[in-house]
């Protein structure tokens, strides 16, 4: 397994002088505002430790409602479309483990993955094996991408979510 240097975390993903002009005149969009509330409730949750006491189980199918449908705008199969672009649950098996959702274009005889995700509990580490599992999850997700023949994935402990390109 390769080792990552902690500080390469600490950098932007977009260098501050290049985003910052465009940021000026940036409006969020109204479902950003209705959304608040529930992302006021998750920052708080995730200072305290409460969300520590439960099961990855009970709090992702929340956490990827929250943040990828309501503030990211990404919907599922019971939405105003016809197509939608988010899937969960059973996509695509590795090593006998499913990945929690996917992104895409999907509905009316369409299956188009882009992206797809790799939830863990907010104790869990993203980088290491954890509770007994013999994958992290990013060797967890980066394995559902290499399945699914993609080049993005996602992995998300609450605390933490990550986007990686694995390139094909």
């Amino acid at each position: 397994m390769a080792t990552v240097h902690k500080s390469l975390f600490h950098k932007p993903l977009f260098r501050p002088e290049a985003i910052r002009p465009a940021m000026k005149n940036f409006i969020l969009p109204d479902r950003v505002d209705a959304i608040r509330p529930k992302l006021a409730v998750w920052a708080k949750q995730l200072t305290g430790k409460k969300l520590d006491q439960l099961k990855e189980t009970e709090l992702l199918p929340d956490f990827i409602t929250d943040i990828f449908g309501g503030v990211l705008g990404y919907a599922g199969p019971v939405s105003k479309f016809d197509t939608y672009s988010m899937k969960r649950g059973a996509l695509v098996k590795v090593d006998g483990k499913f990945a929690d959702a996917a992104f895409g274009e999907f509905g009316l005889g369409k299956e188009r993955f882009v992206a797809v995700l790799e939830g863990k509990g907010p104790k869990d580490p993203l980088d290491r094996p954890y509770a007994g599992r013999h994958k992290s999850a990013v060797d967890q997700s980066m394995n559902y991408a290499v399945q699914l023949k993609i080049d993005w994935y996602i992995v998300a402990n609450m605390r933490e979510t990550r986007l990686y390109y694995k390139g094909v």
